[in-house]
């Protein structure tokens, strides 16, 4: 059926005003321009959908029918005219985001300002480690990945967005609390729970190690800081973690920060996405609300 959309609004004005020629100065068209889109619509459907009284129109019983089609027709697409707007608009949408396990403080946070600004977005976020969101910046599976340091890729656009300090955690009764400069070289003697390989936290820790020929077996690895945490509280061993992720252990006591030379070793958070990925209107938003955050 070859119907087309300026005939379907021609018919709908026509059909509320019972008059050729009110329907057409409300068009802003000639009424033997109306006259002509409504034959040939009739044509095209092969049925009658106006009757003339005299000088009155009078829809036919088809006619009645294809007015309850044409207004449905034609509030859907006010409807998806207003949908589109509020994209532009940044009203609605679904934004997909991967944090490193390391920044999802920061990233919760940020997102649940965000939220206030817009809140019909739905968020989509995942946790993770460096390994998967390495993985997920290659399938260009998110919008937007949040992580310490990118890897140096042409085709990556990276923004750093926030210091990240590393510091190395103790259970409070760890006699190495009550140090004060505790030298590098005495940590290679101590069991840490450390994170696992391609983390951006070990990377810096080892070295750091390297530069003053310092050397550390793993003991323990883990793939997230809530575990390492978990470790150092029970007492196996030191962590090196970023100071966001303690900020409620170090208020309560379960945690203690140590005091040791050449830490905190300062990093950057930083957002990446695929230079070649056209972000849809949210994400744009919410990068630009990260910049300024």
């Amino acid at each position: 059926m070859n119907v087309t959309l300026h005939q379907m609004r021609i018919f709908a004005k026509v059909a509320e005003t019972l008059n050729m020629s009110k329907a057409a100065k409300r068009l802003f068209l000639t009424q033997p321009a109306v006259s002509m889109q409504l034959k040939q619509l009739e044509e095209t459907l092969g049925i009658k959908l106006f009757e003339q009284h005299g000088k009155k129109l009078q829809l036919t019983e088809p006619g009645r029918d294809f007015l309850a089609y044409c207004q449905r027709i034609q509030a859907e697409l006010q409807e998806a005219e207003q949908v589109m707007g509020e994209y532009k608009g940044v009203q609605r949408g679904t934004l997909s985001i991967a944090a490193a396990s390391t920044i999802s403080h920061f990233a919760v946070s940020v997102i649940a300002d965000f939220l206030k600004v817009h809140p019909n977005i739905t968020i989509d976020l995942e946790v993770t480690n460096r390994s998967t969101v390495l993985q997920q910046l290659e399938s260009n599976s998110k919008d937007i990945v949040l992580m310490g340091q990118p890897p140096e890729r042409a085709d990556l656009e990276h923004t750093p967005i926030k210091d990240n300090p590393l510091v190395v955690i103790a259970q409070p009764q760890n006699p190495l609390c009550r140090q004060k400069s505790i030298p590098l070289a005495e940590l290679v003697h101590h069991t840490f729970v450390i994170r696992e390989k391609e983390s951006g936290t070990r990377e810096a820790f080892k070295n750091l190690l390297r530069t003053h020929d310092l050397y550390l077996e793993d003991s323990m690895v883990m793939n997230n800081n809530e575990s390492i945490k978990l470790c150092v509280k029970a007492g196996l061993g030191l962590g090196v973690v970023s100071v966001h992720t303690i900020r409620e252990e170090l208020e309560k006591g379960s945690l203690r920060m140590l005091d040791v030379q050449g830490f905190p070793i300062i990093k950057k958070w930083h957002m990446v996405h695929r230079k070649m990925h056209h972000l849809p209107p949210v994400a744009k938003a919410f990068r630009d609300f990260l910049v300024d955050y």
